[in-house]
């Protein structure tokens, strides 16, 4: 992958790049690694590495007590019909609803392989 490519998609200056591929650099292995892989390759792993945890953050980015964070597990049960049985569960419902962008759901029920069509009617005719 080229220097421009590797900028863009993970933020790492040529500079950086450079002070990494040199011999003794703790980094190197991966500056190495970065600069022999195709784009393609490190695309696709990306999306999918992150296609479905957009939901997830926006829906824990409302509750402000960590602790009662939903996991990407839990998320997934609630759209596949399950009822919300804690305050915070139904939170999260309201959250899709009002807040998920169209894409960030899309990406979520793909990633879990979760029928469209079950998520529709779970978030709009309720459980």
């Amino acid at each position: 992958m080229k220097a421009k490519d590797i900028a863009n998609i993970f933020g790492v200056p040529q500079s950086t790049l450079n002070e990494w591929k040199k011999e003794g650099h703790s980094k190197k292995a991966l500056a190495d690694f970065l600069t022999n892989v195709d784009k393609e390759s490190i695309l696709n792993l990306y999306k999918s590495a992150t296609a479905y945890d957009m939901l997830v953050a926006t829906v824990n980015a409302s509750i402000g007590n960590e602790d009662k964070h939903l996991a990407a597990n839990d998320i997934k049960k609630l759209l596949l019909g399950k009822l919300p049985e804690k305050p915070v569960e139904k939170y999260a419902l309201d959250v899709i609803k009002t807040e998920a962008l169209k894409e960030e759901i899309e990406d979520f029920a793909m990633h879990f392989k979760i029928p469209m069509k079950k998520v529709y009617k779970v978030l709009n005719h309720g459980y």
